[in-house]
């Protein structure tokens, strides 16, 4: 080792207590090996970084910036202030190599693997934008911010159009339930943030943001302390159903994270046990277990959606998805809570093969095919419509690890596939409106926007494939009019409508020659009432180079989760 470098060679203070040489020779002025593996301060590097300070001034500076940058960074990402952090086999949008303007395609080997709701989210936050952020420190209450008059009209609103989700009576009086809920600070005010939607433009988007703020901060907290009452559980399934919504950006909550947490929760409670033990369950469930237990569903079903649209690794075990079929046998299971078992056997089903370091296509689409003859019962009932989407929906994600082999033969009947699919999950959304389109949860509307963007993507890449089965010109209109009867379900002000913006931007990047509708098209023009509530007001959206995103969810990049002991309307 050269001898001016022989302070560089000491080991770090952290390493002499473990008696173990860290430094590696020839780097002085980096953490160690250990310390940086550990993600913890090195001594090293300050007693390198004090030594050479006035030799290499503006080095040693920037060293030091950029050191003191990521561990802000690291901070603000642990109290979920951050950017999202990517798998570490790479980030999960493209670098600048892999979209610049010579660059071929969407589906190119060169780019690292995105999940759909990644792929939804980084489109929306290419362009610099962020979540609402103006009320940081709330320093009010939420009966300062909501009066008991606005306070009455948001949870009769919520009652009426989400409060089966959480189990709310349907025949209680607004008046009567206001008090109750509001003695959960964050379930009253995960409940407004959903209701001040419908209420008017100008309030959505002056209350909406505060109550964002606040909700996020609440849940930061709460989730530390067990048992939880029920209140707590309802509060996390609304905030994990509609994170998109009262965030405004996906994965500004994460539904993947807030699930969890909640699923783990219940193991603490004695609320969900009949379903959170291994112990074989009651054959008779009462009323309050069985409402317990739909809950507990809900809750299940929300985390599948973000395990499968984030391309993480769930925090359920088997024997727990078995559970969801307790309320099945009761004669009080309604179609609604029926759908609710189906939806999580599907993603359980096209998890459980997506896990896999290798996919077999044949083997998981005869799962897919198994799985839609056992539950066949459900889907000739009515609005199963959101589940023939999740059918769809799990095929694509299938098709995409197949998409990536590199043979022809593989491409050839995969694209055409991928095609249909999409096709038939916008096609399903467009034809089956109705006065409960405003209403759906964010993972209909993810899987709509992640089909629209599949089809660009696929005609800017493989059009010669395309063409081979499909009629170009039926697929370049579909897009637009997806757009169309988004922006049509709402004002600018509406989720459906930012979605709707994102495919716009995808559109005009990819299909530049194909016209869009307007920006701002009116709405009772074609949806009528559809278009009479509102979400705060929105943000401009941006997309990176030449658009293209690779779709490929790769569930490996994930860790296992620890062993432990949505929609539709």
């Amino acid at each position: 080792m050269p001898p001016d470098r022989g302070r560089a060679s000491r080991a770090c203070t952290s390493c002499r207590k473990q008696k173990t040489r860290c430094y590696e020779p020839g780097t002085p002025g980096r953490a160690c090996m250990r310390c940086d593996r550990l993600h913890q301060t090195c001594s090293l590097v300050q007693i390198v970084a004090s030594d050479e300070e006035s030799i290499v001034p503006a080095r040693g500076t920037d060293a030091r910036l950029e050191r003191l940058e990521k561990t802000v960074a690291t901070l603000l990402d642990r109290l979920g202030e951050g950017p999202e952090k990517t798998p570490r086999h790479g980030p999960s949008r493209p670098t600048p190599a892999q979209t610049s303007p010579g660059s071929s395609g969407a589906y190119n080997d060169a780019e690292s693997s995105a999940a759909p709701i990644i792929v939804i989210r980084d489109l929306a936050t290419e362009g610099g934008i962020k979540p609402m952020s103006d009320a940081r420190s709330l320093g009010v209450v939420l009966d300062e911010l909501i009066s008991p008059d606005l306070a009455l009209t948001l949870i009769t609103i919520f009652l009426e159009y989400y409060g089966r989700w959480v189990l709310f009576d349907p025949e209680c009086d607004p008046s009567e339930l206001l008090p109750r809920v509001k003695k959960s600070s964050l379930l009253f005010c995960a409940c407004s943030l959903i209701a001040v939607r419908h209420t008017s433009e100008e309030l959505a988007a002056g209350l909406a943001p505060k109550l964002y703020e606040y909700a996020r901060s609440l849940a930061s907290t709460t989730v530390l302390f067990a048992p939880q009452p029920i209140e707590f559980f309802q509060a996390t399934l609304i905030l994990s159903m509609w994170s998109t919504t009262v965030g405004q950006v996906p994965l500004s909550i994460d539904s993947w994270l807030l699930s969890g947490f909640a699923l783990q929760h219940s193991h603490s409670s004695p609320l969900f046990t009949a379903v959170s033990t291994q112990s074989r369950p009651p054959t008779r469930l009462d009323e309050e277990t069985m409402h317990n237990c739909y809950l507990w569903n809900h809750l299940c079903l929300a985390h599948m959606h973000y395990c499968v649209g984030t391309s993480r690794r769930s925090m359920l075990q088997p024997w727990q998805i078995e559970r969801c079929r307790a309320i099945i046998v009761s004669d009080r299971a309604n179609n609604f809570e029926v759908r609710m078992v189906a939806e999580i056997y599907l993603y359980w089903t096209v998890y459980e093969h997506l896990i896999q370091e290798s996919v077999d296509l044949l083997k998981s689409v005869a799962a897919l095919q198994d799985w839609r003859r056992k539950w066949e019962f459900v889907i000739k009932q009515p609005r199963s419509q959101f589940l023939s989407m999740g059918f769809h929906f799990s095929y694509l994600l299938l098709y995409e690890h197949a998409l990536k082999a590199n043979s022809s033969r593989a491409r050839e009947s995969v694209v055409p596939e991928m095609i249909r699919h999409s096709k038939a999950i916008v096609k399903l959304a467009m034809d089956t409106v109705d006065e409960r389109t405003r209403h759906l949860t964010d993972h209909i509307y993810h899987m709509i926007t992640f089909a629209a963007i599949v089809i660009c993507r696929l005609l800017n890449a493989y059009p010669e494939k395309v063409a081979s089965t499909h009629n170009i010109d039926e697929l370049e209109l579909l897009v637009p009019d997806l757009v169309q009867w988004l922006y049509c379900i709402g004002l600018p002000c509406h989720a459906a409508h930012t979605l709707g913006n994102i495919i716009t931007n995808v559109h005009k990047k990819l299909r530049p020659h194909v016209e869009l509708p307007p920006a701002d098209p009116q709405p009772d023009e074609l949806l009528g009432e559809l278009s009479n509530y509102y979400f705060p007001e929105f943000l401009g959206l941006g997309i990176s180079a030449n658009g293209n995103w690779d779709l490929l969810s790769n569930m490996g990049l994930f860790p296992e989760s620890p062993s432990i002991p949505g929609r539709p309307d």
